[in-house]
């Protein structure tokens, strides 16, 4: 069964892959799900890959109110311990799911390996609090039709919706999202600010910017890059949501950090 009851909430998951390879955790960005990361899938065989429907996202157990953020990071370490991924991960996130993935490893260190992030949004920009409130404000009240094409004009931009299929299932998902649930992770980014949290971040990370990204731009994401110890940084041909926009691309720049 796809669901797991951990940290006090129902979970959507899937693990895939054999169940001695090395562990690989994926963080999926805001209003997406697990199935975000489909078209990366394939190229994972040799990976025992958990991927995850936040609280509230996907096919989770939806929420009400407030969410903290590390409230998803207890949630990912329940999760990680139910199925009895003890050792440490590799752990991939794209945009939120990236900050989301730099928060468990800064509170959780012993539970990842390796991090890869593309442009992670970890909160702290300033003028960006008032647009995400309102936003939280506007699905809650008229649902998320009304906000499906402002979003994803700026994050899943038309020059990578080459595999017209694969753009109109993501849009088809992100319009059935719970919009109570996504006011709740919009009002959590906008009350976040891991920059100070960003030291904390021990383990081998390789951060990712998008050079078409004008949501968390290249120098923003080199400069989160910089207050990481051991971190690198790399500029790709793509959108905010990475991985989701160029799926091939993601994966090749990856998966050879990760596996050396």
């Amino acid at each position: 069964m796809p669901w797991i009851e951990a940290n006090n909430i129902m979970l959507h998951y899937r693990m895939e892959g054999p169940a001695d390879a090395p562990p690989l955790v994926l963080i999926h960005e805001l209003g997406g799900s697990l199935e975000s990361w489909n078209r990366v899938l394939p190229q994972l065989g040799h990976r025992r890959v958990l991927r995850w429907d936040w609280r509230g996202a996907g096919q989770s157990e939806k929420i009400r109110g407030e969410l903290a953020l590390d409230v998803l990071c207890a949630d990912l370490a329940a999760l990680m311990d139910v199925l009895g991924l003890a050792g440490p991960a590799d752990v991939a996130g794209t945009a939120l799911g990236g900050g989301v993935a730099l928060a468990f490893a800064a509170r959780m260190p012993d539970r990842v390996r390796k991090l890869a992030v593309s442009s992670p949004a970890i909160g702290g920009a300033s003028g960006i609090e008032a647009m995400l409130r309102a936003r939280a404000d506007q699905v809650e009240q008229e649902g998320m039709r009304g906000q499906v094409d402002i979003s994803l004009d700026r994050s899943y931009l038309p020059k990578y919706r080459t595999d017209a299929s694969a753009y109109q299932e993501y849009r088809a998902r992100w319009i059935s999202s719970d919009p109570a649930s996504y006011a709740s992770h919009n009002r959590m980014l906008a009350s976040m600010d891991e920059r100070a949290n960003l030291a904390k971040v021990t383990c081998p990370t390789l951060v990712l910017g998008g050079e078409d990204d004008a949501l968390l731009t290249p120098s923003a994401m080199q400069e989160i890059a910089e207050a990481i110890p051991s971190a690198q940084y790399e500029t790709l041909a793509s959108g905010h949501f990475l991985a989701v926009n160029t799926p091939g691309l993601w994966a090749e720049t990856v998966l050879p950090f990760f596996d050396r």
